[in-house]
């Protein structure tokens, strides 16, 4: 049996599909995918449900919607507060209130993760010394003076 004439509407089908999930309509479908279900009601629909909504996340981060990315790692912090990804996830939303202007909202998140020692946990995040290089920098290039505890 030849099934070679199935290749292309397939390869077609594929694609539309990957395009559609790229698109906001698509993003909003993964989100709630992700987000139904009562939160600690089975522990592998948990662990499953944070990992996705971390890469959503990120995948929205590499699309430079860093916005909608905020939205998705707060949503993913609030639901998952102990999660394997929650302090990477606190990590990448510094990144993203970065990105979206809100320096004073970043360097409060950055010296949370250091006082935490978050490195530690999670070595996805950088190391104390990183995080305070980083700190330091935002406040002197966007002039923010003393925020919170240096």
């Amino acid at each position: 049996m030849d099934l070679s004439r199935f290749k292309w509407p397939i390869i077609i089908i594929v694609v539309a599909a990957a395009i559609w999930l790229v698109t906001d309509p698509g993003v909003n479908y993964m989100y709630n995918k992700f987000t139904k279900g009562e939160v600690g009601a089975d522990p592998k629909q948990d662990e499953l449900n944070e990992a996705g909504l971390s890469r959503l996340a990120g995948f929205l981060m590499q699309t430079f919607r860093y916005q909608r990315a905020g939205e998705v790692f707060n949503e993913c912090l609030r639901r998952f507060p102990q999660g394997k990804n929650a302090l990477y996830n606190y990590y990448r939303l510094a990144k993203c209130v970065e990105k979206q202007g809100q320096y004073a909202e970043c360097v409060k998140i950055l010296q949370d993760l250091r006082d935490q020692e978050a490195h530690n946990t999670d070595d996805r995040v950088p190391t104390r010394d990183v995080l305070q290089l980083r700190i330091d920098k935002l406040v002197e290039t966007h002039e923010l003076g003393e925020i919170g505890t240096m």
